[in-house]
Parts: structure tokens; sequence; C-alpha cells
């Protein structure tokens, strides 16, 4: 309960803060439409068997890019959300008085990321509502199952993004390797061309750097139910890869999180940026 009126504050805060930008929040609807409208139009330039048979997801590309931008959008928002409310905190002069409030480190991770999750929920939903609304695409599968897997993905990346922003509390600067992870996801994990394709390019390599990828597995497991219409027994693997990763990840970033605030607090460097 106490975790949860701080989440909130937090978002309340955040919220506010979006409000004093009302153009901008339109004009990222307006955004999205543009770039579902533009990539309807390029899947025209495709017959549907165009495309080879073993690329069963891209039978119709216009929904594996819908639904490759949607997760990408929220993918992101895991990646580099902490990083960025550190960093903005640290601009504002407000990291000190926050870090210095009797609050643990998981609540710090949580509730600085909150908004930026809230905003990343609504602008992926605009993909694949407008997608069906203006141009007839049919989603299959259990919504709630495809969930489980943005969930779940999302998380892994935020353990990435977690290691980010030790990085920026630590030296006051961005990751350098958060451009290159940011990259790598849209790059090996199939959100604008099958991975396939990639691997077929530059053999062995192309697939070890896809499946190291969280999101590789995320996205894979998330077309499968919304285009395939696969089940829970069909998609088992990706799942358990993706509980593999959190295992992993989860414990790691935090520790690494917690030792930067400690270094921060020694330094007197909160204040800085």
């Amino acid at each position: 309960m106490f975790l949860l009126r701080r989440i909130r504050a937090f978002i309340v805060r955040d919220f506010q803060l979006a409000l004093s930008y009302r153009v901008e929040f339109f004009i990222k609807i307006l955004w999205i439409l543009g770039v579902v409208t533009t990539f309807f139009f390029i899947s025209q330039i495709f017959s549907y068997n165009f495309v080879k048979a073993e690329y069963a997801q891209w039978q119709n590309p216009l929904i594996a890019w819908l639904t490759g931008l949607a997760m990408l959008n929220y993918f992101m928002t895991g990646f580099s959300s902490l990083a960025n409310a550190i960093r903005q905190e640290q601009m504002q002069g407000t990291l000190e008085s926050v870090l210095l409030t009797p609050i643990n480190v998981p609540t710090v991770i949580i509730s600085s990321s909150a908004w930026a999750y809230v905003e990343a929920t609504f602008y992926s939903f605009l993909y694949l509502f407008f997608g069906w609304l203006f141009f007839n695409i049919q989603y299959k599968g259990s919504f709630l199952l495809a969930f489980v897997f943005l969930i779940l993905t999302t998380m892994c990346l935020a353990c990435i993004g977690i290691l980010s922003a030790s990085f920026t509390m630590a030296f006051k600067r961005g990751d350098p390797f958060a451009i290159l992870l940011g990259a790598g996801t849209a790059l090996f994990s199939g959100v604008f061309y099958p991975k396939e394709m990639l691997q077929e390019s530059i053999g062995e390599t192309g697939k070890v750097l896809a499946n190291i990828n969280p999101s590789t597995h995320g996205l894979e497991g998330i077309r499968a139910i919304l285009i395939q219409g696969k089940g829970l027994d069909e998609v088992l693997s990706s799942l358990f890869t993706l509980l593999t990763f959190l295992a992993v990840l989860l414990p790691f970033s935090l520790w690494v999180f917690g030792k930067a605030i400690k270094r921060a607090k020694r330094e007197g460097s909160l204040i800085q940026y």
C-alpha cells in the first residue's frame, strides 16, 4: 500500500508536467497515425505471396510491422526510462532529495519509471488500434498471453536499463552502450524484417546476436500469438527463455544500481550532472 502511494505520487507529478505540453501529445498521436499509414502503403508494394513461405509471421507485412513498432516503443521505454528519469532528476537538482529519503531501491526504480510506462502503453496501443480501425488488421490468439510476453520482455530490458542508469548515476553521462543496445534491439530482433534474413546474410553471428537479445524472443512470442494464433504450449520455449533472462538480469542489475547509489552518496555527487 505504501509502495502504491509512492508510485501514485510520482505518476501524478509527471502527469502534471506532461499536461503543460498538450500540443506535443497530439503531435505524437498524429505522428503514429502517419507512421501506420506509411507502412500500410509500403506493404501494398508487396503481394503477400511474394514473402517466402518460411517467414510465417510476415505473410502480411503490415501486421508484422505494426506489432514490431508497438513492441519496440514499449521495449525502448523499458530500456531507457529509468536512465532518463535519473538524468532529469540530476538536471533539476531533485535527485539528492529523492534518494536521501527513506525509500528503497526497487521503489525508486518503479516510481521513477511509472509515468513512462503509462505513456508507452497508450502509444503502443495506438499502433495496433489504428491498424485495426483504418486498415482492417485482425489479431488472433490470447491478448492476455501476449501481454505476459510483453511484460516479461520489458522487464528484461528494464534490467539492462537499470544497468544503464547505474552508469549515469556514477559517471553523470549517458551510457555509451545504451545506443548500441537500443539499435541492436531494432536490428537483430526482427522489428522491420524477418530476423531470418539477417541470419542468412551474416550467418551464425546473426543467429547468436539475435538469441542473446531478450527482445528477439519476446517479439517472436507476441507475433506467434497475435499473428499466427498460437497458444501457450506452442510458445513455451520463448517464455522459458525470457524467464531465464529475467532470473539472471534482475538481481544483478538491482545489486549494481544499489552500489551506484551508495557510491554517489559517499562521494556527495548526487546533485552533480
